[in-house]
């Protein structure tokens, strides 16, 4: 009775690991609605689902915010966003 090596089992199994991952992928290529994948809008959004839920939430939360607060929010970050720069711009200094 001859055992497989640890080098020969290996490779079995990432054998099977390839084809069970070519199957997988078969296999959900036949459940996406192709009809919808065609469209080149419907396909970002599939492929950047988070980026495009981001970007709603954000756009939703600001139209429900009032004017007057998205302004102070607005005005509240410049300050900020000129404190990060300068303290860039410090670093930037400091490793030449």
């Amino acid at each position: 009775m001859n055992k497989p090596t640890l080098a020969e089992r290996r490779k079995e199994l990432v054998e099977r690991c390839a084809e069970q991952r070519t199957g997988l992928a078969y296999e959900l290529q036949a459940l996406r609605p192709a009809a919808v994948l065609d469209h080149p809008l419907a396909g970002y959004v599939v492929g950047h689902k988070k980026l495009v839920l981001g970007a709603l939430g954000a756009g939703l939360g600001l139209t429900l915010l009032r004017r007057k607060r998205v302004l102070a929010l607005a005005g509240s970050v410049m300050p900020a966003w000129r404190m990060a720069q300068r303290g860039l711009a410090l670093l930037a200094q400091f490793r030449r």
